[in-house]
C-alpha cells in the first residue's frame, strides 16, 4: 500500500482549497479601479516646535465585476517625484468588512503615511518650501498570492486637516 507523507497531504489540499477561499476567479487589474479620491497632505499637529504633514489618500475601490471581491490586501506605495524608490508604504490587510459587491464601491479608505515632511515654517509654505517633492501614491492588490498594481494618484496641493480622536 501506498503511504503519503502527511506534510504532503497537507500541501496538496491547502493548494485545492486555497483558491476558492479567496473568491470567484476575478481579473482584478480589469476589475479593480481606484475611485472617489482626496488626497493631500495631513496635518498631524505640531510637535517641539515642528510641523508635521503626512502624506495621505482616501479613496474606494469600484468593482466592475459580475461577482462580489473578498480576500483582497492592500498596500499604498507613497514615492517622491525624481527620487528612486519608494518613500514609505502601508500594508492594509482588510478593506471595510472586506467584501466589494458585485458592481460596487468598497468603503471608504483612508491611508497616511508614516514619514512625511517636517517644516519650522507655516504649514502653507510646504509647497514653496525648496525641500518638497510631489508625491505620488501607488496602489497595489494582493489577492492568492499576487500583486497587481491598480492605481496611481498625484497627490493634491492641499493641507487635509488635523482630526482629534477620543474625547475632546
Amino acid at each position: 500500500m501506498l503511504r503519503w507523507p502527511l506534510g504532503f497531504v497537507a500541501a496538496l489540499v491547502a493548494l485545492v482549497i486555497a483558491p476558492a477561499a479567496c473568491g470567484p476567479a476575478i481579473d482584478i487589474q480589469q476589475s479593480i479601479t481606484v475611485t472617489d479620491v482626496i488626497s493631500g497632505y495631513y496635518d498631524n499637529g505640531l510637535k517641539d516646535g515642528w510641523n508635521y504633514l503626512m502624506p495621505s489618500v482616501t479613496f474606494r475601490l469600484a468593482n466592475s465585476a459580475a461577482a462580489k471581491l473578498t480576500g483582497l490586501e492592500l498596500t499604498v506605495a507613497f514615492w517622491q517625484e525624481g527620487k528612486d524608490g519608494e518613500w514609505d508604504s502601508v500594508l492594509l490587510q482588510r478593506i471595510g468588512d472586506d467584501t466589494i459587491p458585485a458592481n460596487g464601491k468598497s468603503e471608504a479608505v483612508t491611508v497616511r503615511g508614516t514619514v512625511g515632511y517636517r517644516l519650522e515654517d507655516v504649514r502653507n509654505n510646504l509647497f514653496t518650501n525648496s525641500k518638497f517633492l510631489d508625491v505620488t501614491a501607488k496602489v497595489f492588490a494582493r489577492r492568492g498570492g499576487r500583486i497587481y498594481p491598480i492605481g496611481n494618484v498625484k497627490l493634491e496641493h492641499q493641507i487635509l486637516p488635523h482630526v482629534r480622536s477620543g474625547r475632546p
